[in-house]
């Protein structure tokens, strides 16, 4: 039997703080008057070393894998039990270089991990945040569909935030590269084919901006739709 093939992902989540703190530039609150008061956040990325459930993990039991780069065809093991050749959600918020990268892996299509069967990602982020940018880098090539969906409390309902497929209409219901209008709601999560090609099969990247295509985004201090916090978990 053929070793199957997999779709490890690599994952980091840019984003700018609302928490109420001190900044190293100017104070986010007035000690004098009790009030919060503006300011600018600093700029960082509150995914790193955050805790991520994964709804599957490769490596229990042991399996085999092969990744194509290429004209190349390489196989290796995964196995939960060894620290070397374990990929746990862990890994997708670590620190690692493009030297030693280090990244999360779901068990192979062999088990059963494709259409129609999901794989969830959920990251915990424990506060409040204003998120700006969002890039997730794929240890192998991208899948064909995967949205991202955000809630604003720890009990409130999952929101639809971006999503990414090669067939917008038939898996989400929405048109390719959907535009918002003004009077639209600046809010509503679109359908994008940019990042859906097999193509690179190794190391693509999917950059979301939160803001672009969003009529208010060049008046986002006035916009009172966008300045939503984003907290609690990102999935």
């Amino acid at each position: 039997m053929d070793t199957p093939l997999t779709t490890p992902l690599l994952l980091t989540l840019l984003l700018r703080s609302l928490s109420l703190t001190h900044g190293a530039m100017d104070s986010c609150y007035d000690d004098n008057e009790g009030v919060p008061s503006r300011c600018m956040p600093k700029f960082e990325n509150a995914a790193f070393n955050r805790t991520v459930m994964a709804s599957n993990v490769c490596g229990s039991p042991t399996e085999d894998y092969c990744m194509q780069t290429g004209s190349t065809l390489s196989c290796h093991h995964c196995r939960v039990s060894d620290p070397g050749l374990s990929h746990n959600a862990s890994l997708l918020t670590d620190f690692h270089t493009d030297e030693e990268p280090t990244w999360w892996q779901s068990q192979s299509m062999f088990y059963g991990v494709q259409h129609p069967n999901s794989v969830n990602l959920t990251l915990h982020l424990s506060k409040a945040f204003e998120i700006t940018y969002v890039s997730l880098k794929f240890y192998t090539s991208r899948p064909e569909s995967f949205a991202i969906y955000k809630r604003t409390s720890e009990d409130g309902p999952w929101i639809p935030y971006q999503y990414y497929s090669a067939s917008c209409t038939k898996t989400y219901g929405k048109n390719n590269k959907g535009y918002i209008r003004p009077g639209d709601d600046e809010r509503m999560a679109v359908c994008n084919d940019e990042f859906s090609d097999i193509s690179p099969l190794t190391g693509g990247n999917v950059a979301f901006s939160t803001l672009e295509g969003r009529p208010s985004a060049y008046n986002f201090d006035q916009s009172a739709v966008l300045q939503v916090r984003e907290g609690g978990r990102m999935g």
